[in-house]
C-alpha cells in the first residue's frame, strides 16, 4: 500500500495520477517525507520548485526543520529522496550550477554546493522531474526503479 503524508497539501495532481491508474493509497502521518510504501525503506519528499528547495536548504528559519528530517531519516534507516518538480533543463545535481532564482539572491552554484553536501554527508538522493510526471516518478522510485 502506498502511503501519503497527511500534512502534504499540494498533491492533488499526484492523487489524481494514482486515482486515474487505480493505485490504492492511504493518508497517514509519516515521520519522514511525503510518500512511502508501507513497510518500505525509501521515502520521497517533494519540492514544488527549486526556490522551495533552496529555501529549505539555505534559509535560516526553514533549514533547521529540513535538516532535522534528514537526520531523522538516517536514524530510522530510511533512504530519503528529494523529488523536485522543476522541469526544464535540470536533470541532475550538476545542472543546478546554471540556475538563477526569480525570487531570491540564491545562486545556482550555492544551491548545487548545498545539495551535494546533503547528498554526500547524509546519502539523500536528489531527483528532478516535470510536475506532469511526478506521480509516475513516485511509483518508479518506490517500486525500486531508481534510488
Amino acid at each position: 500500500m502506498y502511503l501519503f503524508d497527511t500534512r502534504e497539501k499540494k498533491n492533488a495532481h499526484i492523487k489524481a495520477y494514482f486515482d486515474k491508474h487505480k493505485i490504492p493509497y492511504k493518508e497517514v502521518a509519516l515521520s519522514v517525507g511525503d510518500y512511502m510504501l508501507e513497510g518500505g525503506h525509501i521515502s520521497i519528499d517533494t519540492k514544488r520548485s527549486l526556490d522551495e528547495l533552496a529555501h529549505n536548504l539555505l534559509n535560516r528559519s526553514d533549514s533547521h526543520r529540513f535538516w532535522r528530517e534528514v537526520r531523522r531519516a538516517r536514524e530510522q534507516k530510511i533512504t530519503l529522496i528529494i523529488l523536485c518538480e522543476c522541469g526544464g533543463k535540470i536533470h541532475e545535481i550538476s545542472d543546478l550550477a546554471g540556475w538563477k532564482s526569480k525570487y531570491s539572491g540564491v545562486t545556482g552554484r550555492r544551491l548545487m554546493d548545498e545539495v551535494f553536501r546533503c547528498h554526500i554527508s547524509y546519502g539523500v538522493g536528489f531527483l528532478f522531474c516535470d510536475r506532469r510526471s511526478t506521480g509516475r516518478r513516485i511509483l518508479e522510485i518506490l517500486q525500486g526503479g531508481e534510488e
